[in-house]
């Protein structure tokens, strides 16, 4: 498997061997003094596994002002009434800083807003002060509404907001008053790259004790005081929690262990909170893609499973999700083998406009590959529905996917997507951009989700379409072969010109031609330029359109 560090699987089966030397808790600390009774144990797994079609992560950053629950509610709660959407996983905010709720441990966004910021941060704080005013604040409106509309809501808590390493207002008085519990110093931010793990100074060192029994606080506090049916622990947002990641390195054996025990501790105080409102608190968790990656950054999910600490996995950080299939497969079957829920996340920051896969199209194909490898549904992320959006009434299912026209493809990912803030925690392998080389079959893995002949709706035909982008000179021609077959040569879509330019190829594939699952495709480039040249493809997409 590829990372976009050094670390090698090798060191990462080393941790686990220490770990298992270290020992591993016995996960019955429940039945060890608490009064968390078989009962509830049922409870709580009745609730894990009911329907969650679609999670919709709101992450309560709004761009509009507000001054009342109904407007609040307009803004993009509403729209979920009527689609697929079983679950909100509001997220107020993490770090020990919040917008979306009033904390009693913690901070509200306000004390260190000044003249100079924005309006829309000063438009966050009037907001928040206006429902305050009126005795309630955004997370008890958003529960309110979900319950009345038949919708579970989830807390979603950034486990390590870095956004203040930039955005001073988000910057809290803890952090200003114990700096050395902060993983780097301000004047980082001005030294590093934007790639650089370096520059993102802000996130807390879980390393510090006093750190995790902050976080701890924080959890007993929102758990108490708001009706929430779960929480969301985000561990993508922002996927660095000790020294070792900051360096790209793993981290060492200890800190995993500190990390299993303070999600030990997340489970306990869950479930006393559960005894006392006499139905279940569920923790959902959002991880990388592999099981090497989530270790190399301290999150010991296969214990969590193991000892029954977790109810809902949530796979990906939303970065490569057309391709992610195969992946996502393994850590769905994991999840499953200890009978969790696995989710897909697919959001706006990976379906981006800048790759061209933000359209309808792109969803479909997307969440089509996530419910082929047997996910129990989709977690969507920066998808905000401030206007009635389709995907809320499609994703949620594979038989309200079926028939619609749909983009399957590989995702490119470029160096400018690995942000120093989340790149540790990357499991993109196979992506593009694939280079290509003169006169070698060169090959590529595309997920096709679905028969997309037996999908046809009534009285429609498939027309299937292979597409693939890279910088031709007239004369080029690409060949290729799928799944075995070699089914002839590409052409370009317009006359090609001496000079190199990005050009489009295309053949129609027939759909016998395809499978349910991995496509392997195998293209050679017939050129006159050099053999040493390397020659970049950065699309590579099947288009399925129906007629």
């Amino acid at each position: 498997m590829v990372y976009v560090n050094n670390v090698t699987t090798k060191s990462i089966l080393a941790v686990m061997v220490l770990l298992a030397l270290m020992g591993s808790f016995v996960g019955a600390y429940a039945q060890n003094g608490s009064s968390f009774t078989a009962e509830m144990k049922i409870a709580r797994k009745k609730a894990a596994s009911q329907q969650r079609r679609i999670m919709y992560n709101d992450d309560g950053n709004h761009t509009q002002s507000f001054t009342t629950p109904e407007e609040l509610i307009a803004l993009r709660l509403k729209q979920l009434i009527g689609t697929q959407v079983d679950t909100i996983s509001y997220c107020t905010g993490g770090g020990g800083m919040f917008w979306g709720h009033q904390a009693k441990v913690g901070e509200v966004l306000g004390e260190f807003v000044t003249e100079k910021d924005n309006q829309y941060v000063k438009g966050i704080v009037s907001s928040l002060d206006a429902l305050k005013a009126l005795g309630t604040d955004p997370l008890a409106v958003a529960v309110d509404f979900g319950h009345k509309n038949g919708m579970e809501v989830f807390w979603s808590y950034r486990m390590n907001n870095i956004e203040d390493s930039f955005a001073k207002p988000y910057f809290s008085r803890w952090k200003r008053e114990h700096p050395a519990y902060l993983l780097g110093k301000a004047e980082d931010y001005d030294n590093y790259e934007y790639t650089d793990p370096r520059k993102w100074w802000a996130g807390l060192n879980f390393a510090e004790p006093a750190v995790r029994d902050y976080v701890l606080r924080i959890f007993e506090d929102v758990f108490t005081r708001y009706d929430i049916d779960g929480i969301d622990m985000d561990w993508f947002r922002h996927p660095r929690f000790f020294p070792e990641t900051t360096e790209e390195k793993p981290v060492t054996p200890e800190h995993i262990a500190m990390m299993n025990d303070f999600v030990r501790k997340v489970r306990a105080l869950s479930e006393e909170v559960s005894v006392k409102r006499g139905r279940p608190l569920l923790i959902s968790c959002r991880v990388p893609l592999s099981v090497e990656r989530c270790l190399a950054i301290g999150l010991d999910v296969p214990t969590w499973l193991e000892e029954g600490l977790v109810d809902i996995l949530v796979f990906g950080g939303d970065l490569g999700p057309m391709a992610m299939a195969p992946q996502l497969q393994r850590m769905v079957e994991l999840a499953h083998k200890y009978h969790i829920p696995a989710m897909a996340n697919i959001g706006g920051s990976g379906l981006q406009k800048a790759t061209g896969y933000y359209t309808e199209e792109a969803w479909w194909g997307a969440a089509t590959n996530a419910w082929n490898v047997d996910v129990d549904g989709i977690y969507t992320f920066n998808l905000f529905p401030e206007e009635p959006k389709e995907q809320y009434k499609r994703i949620g299912s594979p038989e309200t996917l079926k028939g619609l026209d749909k983009i399957y493809a590989i995702d490119p990912v470029l160096p400018k997507d690995f942000w120093g803030f989340d790149r540790s925690a990357l499991v993109v392998p196979d992506r593009l951009p694939i280079a290509l080389r003169p006169d070698q079959a060169v090959p590529f893995k595309l997920p096709v989700g679905e028969d997309i002949a037996a999908n046809a709706p009534a009285g429609k035909t498939v027309h299937a379409l292979l597409r693939v982008r890279f910088p031709a000179v007239q004369g080029e021609e690409l060949h290729i072969t799928l799944n075995g077959k070699y089914l002839g040569t590409l052409a370009p879509k317009v006359p090609l010109t001496e000079g190199a330019t990005p050009a489009w190829f295309g053949l129609a594939v027939a759909p016998a031609n395809l499978r349910v699952g991995m496509n392997l495709a195998d293209v050679r480039l017939v050129t006159k330029r050099p053999a040493s040249e390397s020659i970049p493809v950065d699309r590579f997409e099947l288009i399925v359109d129906y007629w």
